[in-house]
């Protein structure tokens, strides 16, 4: 539980809020947001995990009490297990008792054993940047009760990476994808705001799909980086090649693509998925004449989100439904 007075929090953020308006130093923040955390729980452990966006690995950010080898070795896949569901799902990860849990503990764990631990997504504008870890050694330093001002912390983490994030983009500033030519998310997430507008309005429907290349990492480590990259932008053409002028479609993720279908209803949205499934997989892909899958993940406005926000976490959870009924699917919650 918090050793921290109400004050005490309500200081700490306008003194992080202050830096935030006058420095582009997203470290110092993030470092400053570990900080207050390991005060406030007494923590044994705090990190800030982040998806590095050029390789899709999760590294550490920001930490306490982590080695510096340890943090220069840690470079983790996202897996499939609680970790993997939490940065798709954004529930949180609560331990209470890691002798009651040792499975989901090892899971969780970084350089040092815990007793009890909390894991919390860090995500902007529908895309997961990470999480934040923090563990103690004794058995419940962290409740329910705690969650919501340890997500406060995440969220502010995440403000801080998401300008970090921008401020560099704005230097190089293009509304194009450059290895999907595809729309990139920002004006993807604009259009699609709109998009559920009109919609409303009309009284209409549309759907939603996020693609993920199954085995894409696999592919990456058989044929090289840059088959990898041809292999994304020629599955990117395909798409490009089947979406109306009234559609869109953008790259959302290291190996996920986001495709908005105009006045569809979920039965024929999934029917147009289904038919760019099908397309990938009987398409031989670069000069390597690479063979692979997409997994899909579908949502309806609406019919299964009413707003931006939710459409994108259903087609989310649909995308991790697809994945792990085998992959090669197209999946609707």
């Amino acid at each position: 539980m918090s050793h921290l007075k109400p004050e005490d929090c309500l200081s700490f953020f306008s003194e992080a809020l202050n830096i935030l308006k006058a420095t582009h130093e997203p470290e110092r923040i993030v470092s400053l947001i570990v900080d207050r955390i390991v005060r406030m729980y007494s923590c044994q452990t705090c990190a800030v995990i982040i998806i590095d966006p050029a390789t899709e690995y999760l590294r550490i950010f920001a930490n306490h009490n982590l080695s510096h080898l340890y943090v220069k070795n840690f470079r983790r896949p996202l897996g499939t297990g609680i970790i993997a569901r939490m940065l798709s799902t954004g529930r949180p990860v609560l331990i209470s008792d890691a002798g009651q849990e040792q499975e989901a503990a090892k899971e969780v764990q970084l350089e040092h054993e815990f007793r009890s631990a909390v894991c919390l997504q860090i995500i902007a504008e529908h895309r997961t940047l990470g999480y934040l870890h923090a563990d103690a050694r004794e058995s419940g330093a962290f409740t329910d009760k705690d969650i919501c001002a340890l997500q406060s912390f995440a969220d502010l983490a995440s403000i801080t990476i998401t300008k970090s994030y921008l401020y560099e983009k704005n230097l190089r500033l293009d509304p194009v994808d450059p290895e999907t030519n595809l729309e990139k998310y920002a004006p993807f997430l604009e259009r699609l705001r709109t998009s559920i507008s009109r919609a409303e309005a009309n009284n209409e429907h549309l759907a939603l799909f996020i693609l993920d290349v199954d085995n894409y990492k696999k592919i990456e480590g058989t044929y090289g980086y840059a088959a990898s990259k041809q292999l994304l932008k020629e599955i990117a053409g395909i798409i490009k090649s089947r979406v109306r002028p009234m559609d869109a479609a953008s790259r959302y993720g290291f190996d996920e693509l986001i495709v908005l279908r105009e006045n569809s209803p979920l039965a024929k949205g999934i029917a147009f998925a289904d038919e760019i499934r099908h397309a990938i997989e009987e398409t031989e892909f670069t000069n390597n004449k690479i063979h692979t899958t997409v997994s899909i993940g579908a949502a309806e406005f609406p019919g299964n989100a009413k707003s931006d926000e939710d459409l994108v976490l259903a087609a989310k959870e649909a995308l991790y439904l697809a994945q792990h009924e085998g992959k090669n699917s197209v999946a609707h919650i």
